[in-house]
Formats: structure tokens, C-alpha cells, sequence
């Protein structure tokens, strides 16, 4: 792929695209918004808003030594913008495949940049400054933030181990090392901080929780299912050329 100020060109040669099913993830939503919650429960939208809330006061748009005490403070009036994000496109492989995916991160982990680095300093949607490695194959800092409600019974326990099988997955996929994780109350208030190492995450549920999922059955079934996906595409090696004028 090929692009400069004047033109964009594309050449492709065959491949498969698995795109996220929209239609069916947006009306799931719609029907949880629609769920009759219990009395004094939040509201699927509320709990939506306190995650992004919790990201606009975890992130900085810039290093920390060169943000203003104003600025940092301000973060608690700052209006939560859930439009702006940024993708990470990774090149991986699971069992027999090879797959290119793209997906959102929330953040890159707070390195400033050594003067006498020679690699490229990037700044990073609404988050900090990393450092940006030389060789492509190197992992970038990444970190996820995710919320959940306090752990507060055997329940709830199983709750959050499930909703760990979703976390893992995403973060595990695209690579990042790192999640953040910020209990809070059934009111919203944030309580308490844990990070956690995303490969680590399989292993903590096997010994100290429930048991509800395992890993290594989540990678091999995911590797099954994608060679039964190409054993069924049998779409003949094609070679697509685009041409786009810049707007």
C-alpha cells in the first residue's frame, strides 16, 4: 500500500476479511438499554459513561513533567469524549493462520523519551508519550483501562472472572501487555486501582478463581475454528487495484 499528499493506491492481492458484525453488537446494546434494572440500579448508559469517565481521568494528552498542575486538575470537569480513539494493527498468528488485526487502545504506559534516543517519539491519542521502538516486531507500552463494580460476594466473583475472559482476549490479541482495572461502588465512585500482567491473567484464574474458562481451550478453539474457516472459503487468488483522489 502505497500513499503520498496526492493520490492513495491500493494493491491487494487475496486474503480473507472477518469484519465485527455491527448489525448484531449494536442491537445487543439496544436491548440492554431496553433491560428493566432493579430499583437503585444504574443504567447500562450510566455504567457506559463512568468507563469513559474513568478514562478521561486516567490519561494525559501529554508527558506528565510538562503538564500544567491546572491541567491535570481540570481532568474531573473535562466532558467525556467516547468518539476519539486510536488503533493498533497488529500482525499475528493463531495455530495454522496468520491474521492482520485491528482494534482500539486506550493508552501507552507513561516512558518519557531519552534525549539520546533515536527511535520516533509519538504522541498518543488522549494519553501519554512512549517511545515508539526502532524494529517493528518490538511491542509498544500499551495499557487497556477497563471498570467493574467491587468484589463483594462469591457472585460477584464470577462476575468479574467472566468479564476477565473478555479482557484477557482483547488485550491478548492485540498485544497489550497491561491492564488497568478500577473497582468502584454501585454508585459510580472509583475505590481502588489493580494492574494486571494480561498473560498472567489465565493462570490467576486457574488457581485462584471459579474455573470458568481456560486459556489454552480458548486459543485452540480459536485456531480449530479458523481452519475450519479457510478450509470452507474457497475463493479462487484474486488481485484488486484501488485508486482514491485525496478529498
Amino acid at each position: 500500500m502505497a500513499f503520498d499528499n496526492r493520490i492513495f493506491r491500493m494493491l491487494t492481492k487475496w486474503f480473507s476479511f472477518i469484519e465485527e458484525n455491527n448489525e448484531y453488537k449494536n442491537a445487543q446494546k439496544q436491548i440492554q438499554r431496553e433491560q428493566k434494572m432493579a430499583p437503585g440500579s444504574p443504567s447500562q448508559d450510566l455504567m457506559m459513561y463512568w468507563g469513559y469517565k474513568f478514562e478521561t481521568l486516567s490519561l494525559l494528552d501529554e508527558p506528565w513533567d510538562v503538564v500544567s498542575r491546572e491541567a491535570i486538575e481540570a481532568r474531573e470537569e473535562q466532558i467525556v469524549n467516547n468518539a476519539s480513539q486510536y488503533c493498533s494493527v497488529v500482525r499475528t498468528g493463531i495455530g495454522g493462520t496468520k491474521l492482520v488485526i485491528g482494534g482500539e487502545v486506550d493508552a501507552g504506559e507513561l516512558f518519557p523519551c531519552d534525549p539520546s534516543y533515536k527511535g520516533a517519539c509519538i504522541h498518543k491519542f488522549s494519553t501519554v508519550w512512549d517511545c515508539k521502538p526502532d524494529r517493528k516486531e518490538d511491542p509498544i507500552n500499551w495499557v487497556e483501562l477497563k471498570t467493574t463494580a467491587e468484589i463483594r460476594s462469591d457472585r460477584d466473583m464470577l462476575k468479574y472472572e467472566r468479564k476477565l475472559l473478555k479482557f484477557w482476549a482483547q488485550s491478548f490479541l492485540l498485544g497489550v501487555p497491561k491492564i488497568v482495572v478500577g473497582f468502584r461502588t454501585e454508585h459510580g465512585i472509583l475505590q481502588r486501582l489493580e494492574e494486571l500482567e494480561t498473560h498472567e491473567i489465565p493462570g490467576f484464574v486457574k488457581r485462584q478463581g471459579k474455573g470458568t474458562w481456560d486459556g489454552n481451550i480458548c486459543i485452540s478453539f480459536t485456531a480449530q475454528l479458523l481452519d475450519w474457516l479457510r478450509s470452507i472459503i474457497k475463493t479462487e487468488a484474486r488481485r484488486d487495484r484501488k485508486r482514491r483522489d485525496p478529498v
